[in-house]
């Protein structure tokens, strides 16, 4: 049953820390591909998934998504990894801001680029195509997918930044949130001792032979 309190504690929870440091905490913590990129720099994505399948050329699926939509999700779709429509728009992202959906990941090309970052609505995709779709397949909506070449499942946290996209199962994510503060103590700890005077060859044991 959807816990919307304890969701939204997890994920503002897993959006405080980088990236980087979550999967750095969990190896069941899974990285996107690295073709799927923010619109603009600096911006950011913590939340549970809402999915979506859509085929190229086709967008019925993210605008039922949108519909179907909870406060704090952020919209993930399987675009088949094309890049030869825009199936996403600032028309579609106005509906996603009313209905309280925190941003968009997407497998495939969005349009209204300017209009987008004007809004700073946050979107994470493999570029620009202005190409109009059409609405005449709905696609599927709240299903296991695969997006940036990674399984993600409705529920599944994602955190975005300028490094990339991470997945994080539902099933671990509280875990997650314990092991990734141990994450950031340890780095604390390497950066007191790089100001110290060590070399990083040195704090790892890493020194070669003379």
């Amino acid at each position: 049953m959807y816990d919307g309190s304890v969701t939204d504690e997890i994920a503002k929870a897993l959006g405080a820390w980088p990236t980087g440091n979550l999967c750095n905490a969990h190896a069941g913590v899974r990285a996107m591909d690295a073709s799927i990129k923010p619109l603009a720099a600096g911006m950011r994505l913590s939340g549970p998934a809402r999915t979506a399948v859509t085929a190229p050329g086709q967008n019925a699926a993210i605008h039922r998504a949108a519909h179907a939509g909870r406060s704090g999700e952020i919209l993930v779709v399987d675009g088949g990894g094309s890049r030869s429509w825009g199936p996403f728009g600032d028309i579609l992202a106005t509906c996603c801001r009313n209905q309280g959906i925190a941003g968009l990941v997407i497998d495939s090309t969005v349009r209204d680029a300017a209009e987008l970052c004007e809004m700073e609505f946050p979107v994470f995709c493999l570029g620009t195509n202005p190409s109009a779709t059409a609405k005449t397949e709905p696609g599927e909506i709240d299903v296991d997918i695969h997006c940036g070449q990674v399984p993600v499942s409705p529920g599944d946290f994602i955190v975005a930044d300028d490094s990339g996209i991470v997945v994080i199962p539902k099933a671990i994510a509280a875990e997650v949130v314990g092991l990734v503060r141990e994450v950031g103590e340890r780095e604390d700890a390497i950066m007191k001792q790089l100001a110290e005077g060590k070399t990083t060859a040195e704090i790892f044991n890493l020194v070669p032979g003379s």
